[in-house]
């Protein structure tokens, strides 16, 4: 197991997996519910060492401006070697993807996290897995943001009215965005909430400018379930 901190991210475990939380400042859970992001991790960083699963964008929350304009507690769960997140590349389900559920209703439950406003973010293959949470258990959250990721388009329809904001290069060389795309075109013919981004010339490294957005974290944390 790696330090017990790495910078102001303390090291847990939550449903079987290694996990790195890091929490506002100041943190007041008698007093206030936060909103929770979940942010899950691409497959290079899979492990046992707690640490790895900080790559690719997530530590930006770290960022005074941000946790002083956007207090929330961030959860980053490690996925263990040879699993995944699940989603459309890995068969759907995985004893991952159903830790990762079990977490987040566990974390919604208590009393310092605002049930209305759990966001999941997800890189390559955490956006992939990410779709089929979303699948199986929109009601769980209030907004998704898949980063580089691939999806079952015919499976994900009915989520063109849930809020989800995809971010995809134009240049990957690894996860195609033709159904990133195909899914944005469809929710735009039904009048659907889905947002697209598609970064020209840039490849699987997509985490980059959508984590450097200013209006990213407005849009998160304004969406509550419905």
């Amino acid at each position: 197991m790696a330090d017990d901190r790495i910078g102001d991210w303390q090291a847990d475990s939550m449903a079987g997996l290694p996990c790195r939380v890091l929490l506002p400042r100041p943190y007041e859970p008698q007093r206030t519910r936060y909103p929770l992001v979940v942010f899950l991790h691409g497959s290079g960083e899979r492990g046992t060492d707690n640490a790895r699963q900080l790559s690719n964008g997530v530590r930006s929350f770290e960022a005074p401006e941000r946790r002083h304009r956007f207090p929330c507690i961030v959860v980053a769960p490690q996925c263990p070697p040879g699993d995944t997140f699940g989603g459309s590349w890995y068969g759907g389900g995985s004893p991952t993807q159903d830790a990762v559920l079990a977490l987040v209703q566990e974390l919604a439950s208590r009393r310092s996290v605002d049930a209305q406003r759990v966001s999941l973010i997800g890189f390559s293959m955490g956006a992939i897995g990410l779709w089929a949470m979303l699948e199986r258990h929109p009601s769980l959250f209030s907004a998704a943001v898949p980063i580089a990721g691939d999806l079952d388009v015919e499976r994900a329809r009915p989520l063109v009215h849930f809020p989800v904001w995809a971010f995809h290069g134009e240049a990957d060389p690894l996860v195609s965005n033709v159904n990133a795309r195909a899914f944005a075109a469809f929710s735009q013919t039904v009048g659907g909430v889905a947002r697209y981004t598609e970064f020209p010339g840039v490849g699987h490294d997509a985490w980059q400018p959508a984590f450097a957005r200013d209006d990213l974290l407005p849009w998160l944390f304004a969406q509550r379930r419905a």
